[in-house]
């Protein structure tokens, strides 16, 4: 039974992100791909409202996996996240070039799991980095001063460069690999659907759509049944107070910042953020096997 309550929500999400995606892509054809102030704007409150939020339930999986019980427990594990996190920003601003190449890898690997594919790592894995390069293609420009904004111009000229031969090499590989390995045809529109986003909007619009729909979305549903032991209430204070203390923290360092580059300071915000949370929280679910979970529920799933 939760297991069919389960599919049949992830069925309307991935409807949902499929027909998201393919609308913006469509809607975004001919439109200005340079930024704005008012595009930014957007973004930033749809990854904080939508996307952030499947970040906080870190304290639940923390909770189950580690049997956070005493107050000991507690102030160890928010410390070490938090050190974690300040260690990320601290490298950022040491190494910001080296750092940033290595972040874009990782969260590829990370967003590869968004999609079920049990026993197809090569196609996982070259969704997850389609994610990352696929806008270099027909918004390389865009893309190259998007990162120009937080590494150096010839460094974000270099990552565009090699994103878009990686991208020449994906694409003709995942067409393959859906021949290969029989890939459903679930499968098949999700990545479809979020490659041709990336590929056609602007890079700024194409990742929120994708963060927020797809990568956030999916990991809300499935952590709502893997953290089934939980109450309501419990779901509600973890979605809100760590996205709470988030927006504080965001909004403390652009004040403390005080650059005249309203663009430059958003843009840093959102990717020195994610950055500084996705690396603790990819080590958390890790540690609680939810990927292993995932996989090993539903190996006959659609997702």
């Amino acid at each position: 039974m939760v297991d069919r309550l389960m599919r049949r929500i992830l069925l309307f999400q991935s409807n949902l992100a499929i027909v998201i995606s393919l609308l913006v892509a469509l809607l975004t054809l001919g439109m200005d791909s340079h930024l704005n102030s008012a595009m930014l704007l957007v973004a930033l409150s749809l990854v904080v409202l939508l996307g952030v939020p499947h970040g906080s339930l870190d304290v639940l999986f923390a909770r189950q996996t580690y049997q956070l019980v005493h107050v000991k427990k507690w102030i160890k594990f928010l410390g070490l996240y938090m050190v974690s996190s300040l260690l990320i920003i601290a490298l950022w601003n040491l190494v910001p070039g080296p750092f940033f190449v290595i972040f874009l890898m990782l969260s590829a690997i990370h967003f590869s799991d968004d999609i079920n594919l049990s026993g197809h790592q090569l196609l996982k894995l070259s969704y997850g980095f389609a994610i990352i390069s696929l806008p270099s293609l027909i918004n390389g420009e865009e893309l190259t001063n998007l990162y120009g904004m937080i590494v150096d111009a010839e460094l974000a000229q270099q990552i565009v460069l090699i994103s878009k031969y990686v991208s020449l090499l994906l694409l003709p590989l995942l067409l393959m690999l859906f021949y290969i390995n029989k890939v459903n045809l679930r499968n098949q529109l999700e990545i479809s659907s979020i490659s041709i986003l990336f590929l056609l909007a602007t890079p700024i619009l194409a990742f929120t759509i994708y963060f927020c729909f797809m990568h956030s979305a999916r990991h809300l549903v499935r952590s709502h049944f893997f953290l089934d032991s939980f109450k309501r209430q419990h779901f509600i204070y973890a979605l809100i107070v760590p996205t709470i203390a988030v927006i504080m923290m965001g909004v403390s360092v652009w004040y403390w910042k005080l650059s005249p580059s309203f663009e430059k300071d958003l843009i840093q915000i959102i990717f020195v953020g994610l950055a500084a949370l996705t690396v603790p929280h990819a080590w958390v679910l890790n540690k609680a096997k939810f990927s292993e979970w995932a996989t090993s529920n539903y190996k006959k799933s659609i997702f």
